[in-house]
């Protein structure tokens, strides 16, 4: 049913195109079947578009793994037609009429760095990122080149893949960043193209400024994140789009690794990094002081354990900053502090490990010249007074935190 509406879509559309007409482009309401629908424009004025197209009629695409599990990045320019997509015969939904799409003229250099990139962000899963055509093999089509206008879409569109109203995998998409409405920035460009490639293994986006799936401002390298965040553009919403709804919420390293698999063997080795942001070393604190912690990995943390003396007080989940609260019972005396962070690929590393000294009596951790210093928000090493401003400060972080067991 979905092709054979799909198919007849696209031939009733191609006539009603011409040159220099955009396309509906929504940013709310409901739109067509083919029609297309983006969120705000960004810090940058730039949009994300997907086009609307209807339910799956594979039952099993939901849920199953996903055949098409090579990526293919094309620089070198492609030649579409209209029709149901595959990226094995160049036909997609997105063409009205045939189009060709021209070679993104950029360095060997940047170029090998947005591959670099791209198979970084997608290595802890079963995929293949490749720079050749497969030919007839099952596959995703990553192009980029060319303008948004080429394909009737408003002119600062970035980013543009179909998405179905059932949020399933399309097979053999072909998904699209424009590369002559952004800078020759690979990290952008890479992290544009991952958000488009998702989108067709049903990835909706969603707020959390540092996963790829966002429309948020964020001033680090974005990867897909094992924490569950709330879908939308600007405002909190079901997942799906168009009005449908899919779940509730969103889980990028969850819905990967369901829909691709994970990479057994030669997935991401490497191990996350954290450190004990307060107390300092040497302090001396009450029972049942605080330990807070922060923790980042190239591809998501999935979680920290406290180690008092060695042994786990607590465990929270999520990539972090932690606070932990430790035991109010704990004896006056020296302790060592330490806390295991663990990424989505099960690479487990521990902080420094720090002593402090439990003293009945002794100012909170934080409210002293032990804690860390946090300027604008945001905190550095080293002393200085805290007060209210941490708690604020971790706050807008988004803190995780756990009373003790």
């Amino acid at each position: 049913m979905r092709n054979a509406w799909l198919a007849a879509a696209v031939v009733l559309l191609a006539p009603a195109l011409a040159a220099g007409e955009f396309r509906s482009l929504k940013a709310s309401g409901a739109a067509a079947y083919g029609e297309f629908v983006a969120g705000p424009a960004t810090i940058d004025d730039l949009r994300f578009a997907r086009q609307v197209l209807p339910p799956s009629d594979r039952p099993e695409s939901t849920a199953a793994l996903a055949q098409s599990r090579v990526i293919y990045l094309n620089k070198n320019g492609v030649t579409l037609q209209p029709g149901v997509n595959d990226a094995r015969t160049n036909r997609s939904s997105i063409a009205s009429a045939q189009t060709t799409i021209p070679a993104w003229a950029v360095s060997a250099t940047t170029w090998s760095a947005t591959v670099s990139c791209m198979r970084d962000l997608f290595s802890a899963y079963d995929v293949t990122v490749v720079e050749s055509d497969p030919g007839n093999v099952p596959h995703i089509e990553a192009v980029f080149g060319g303008s948004p206008g080429l394909l009737g879409m408003d002119p600062n569109v970035a980013g543009v893949s179909p998405f179905t109203t059932d949020c399933s995998v399309i097979e053999n998409s072909i998904v699209f960043t424009f590369t002559q409405v952004i800078p020759a920035d690979a990290r952008l460009a890479c992290e544009i193209m991952a958000q488009e490639v998702a989108h067709s293994f049903g990835l909706d986006h969603e707020l959390l400024a540092s996963d790829p799936m966002t429309y948020l401002e964020y001033t680090g390298e974005r990867s897909f994140k094992n924490e569950v965040a709330s879908c939308g553009e600007s405002t909190p919403r079901p997942c799906g789009i168009n009005g449908s709804t899919c779940r509730a919420n969103q889980n990028s390293v969850a819905l990967l690794t369901e829909r691709l698999g994970r990479k057994v063997g030669t997935g991401d080795t490497v191990p996350p990094t954290g450190s004990i942001m307060s107390p300092s070393q040497s302090a001396t604190v009450p029972p049942g002081f605080i330990v807070y912690a922060q923790a980042a990995d190239n591809q998501g943390v999935t979680g920290a354990v406290l180690l008092l003396d060695g042994i786990e007080v607590d465990r929270i989940d999520g990539d972090g900053p932690y606070e932990f609260i430790t035991p109010s019972t704990l004896a006056d005396g020296l302790h060592s502090v330490q806390v295991e962070i663990e990424d989505t690929s099960s690479n487990v590393v521990q902080t420094q490990e720090i002593t402090v000294t439990v003293q009945e009596g002794a100012a909170p951790t934080g409210a002293g010249s032990d804690g860390p210093t946090v300027t604008g928000g945001c905190a550095a090493s080293g002393g200085g007074s805290l007060g209210g401003g941490l708690v604020l400060a971790l706050a807008a972080l988004g803190l995780r935190r756990r009373r003790q067991r």
